[in-house]
């Protein structure tokens, strides 16, 4: 089940990722189209997508926070902070989470973050922590998908008591997201020779519209 979404007034917005591009996979469009204050946090550097590789963690850290701020750019939104949590661990740091976000909210904001169930654990942990913020705060909770168009279909987003709904965005958004998206490098390019992107781009083609997440 699948549906269109009428945004609520917003004045300024905090951004959540659970790592460095999964605001601009998840949420670039919508990004692009609103005309709001909109700051950023994510939770980790995203240190470890080439965890076993033998890459160096702080060299992948250093690159992807640097194609972050690339990105926001491209979109209008302020790197405000990374947290600097363990990438892959989440989880296990639902506090700290919880304590970052709520000290970065402003009065008055509402918070986008990943869908509470999107199927990456650091993703739901981002999205748990944020919805209890924006609960604890009373400002609305807006839900964007990461991996779940590539991995569930709106049956499984239903599962979960959600419907999967489409904000209305258009060419012009389209174009600032896929420039937003030129920016990770480290994602969608071989990291190294021989080796295959960390995105398949196939996720990319099934964001091929401004999906949220609303409740059933």
């Amino acid at each position: 089940m699948t549906g269109r979404l009428e945004l609520p007034d917003l004045d300024d917005l905090l951004v959540v990722a659970a790592h460095p591009d999964d605001e601009t996979i998840g949420a670039g469009r919508l990004l692009a189209a609103l005309d709001v204050t909109a700051r950023a946090v994510t939770l980790t550097a995203g240190e470890r997508c080439f965890d076993g590789t033998g890459e160096d963690p702080d060299r992948v850290a250093h690159a992807r926070l640097a194609e972050w701020r690339c990105a926001l750019g491209e979109l209008g939104v302020e790197p405000l902070r990374c947290g600097h949590l363990p990438d892959g661990g989440l989880e296990h740091h639902l506090d700290d989470a919880v304590a970052l976000l709520a000290d970065a909210l402003a009065s008055g904001s509402a918070v986008l973050a990943p869908w509470r169930h999107d199927p990456h654990p650091d993703h739901a942990a981002a999205g748990t922590a944020a919805a209890r913020v924006a609960e604890a705060a009373g400002v609305p909770l807006l839900e964007y998908v990461v991996w779940a168009p590539y991995w569930l279909d709106p049956s499984d987003v239903a599962a979960h008591g959600g419907v999967l709904v489409a904000a209305p965005t258009g060419p012009r958004e389209d174009e600032r997201w896929r420039r937003a998206l030129g920016c990770f490098t480290s994602q969608f390019h071989p990291w190294r020779p021989g080796w295959p992107p960390v995105v398949p781009a196939d996720l990319v083609d099934r964001h091929h519209r401004q999906w949220l997440v609303a409740r059933g």
